[in-house]
């Protein structure tokens, strides 16, 4: 887990624009959530979500 969070931190870092959002799906075992963190680098969106 933790080269995900350095890896998303640095992400976070070189974005521009950078904006965390969460996933969210309901189903018969309940509520499942899932963060993502998006923003542009250069002219790219990029998104990374776990």
């Amino acid at each position: 887990m933790k080269p995900i969070l350095l890896l998303a931190l640095l992400a976070l870092a070189a974005c521009q624009d950078p904006m965390l959002g969460t996933n969210m799906t309901f189903g018969p075992n309940g509520v499942s959530v899932n963060p993502a963190l998006s923003g542009k680098v250069g002219d790219v969106n990029v998104t990374l979500e776990n």
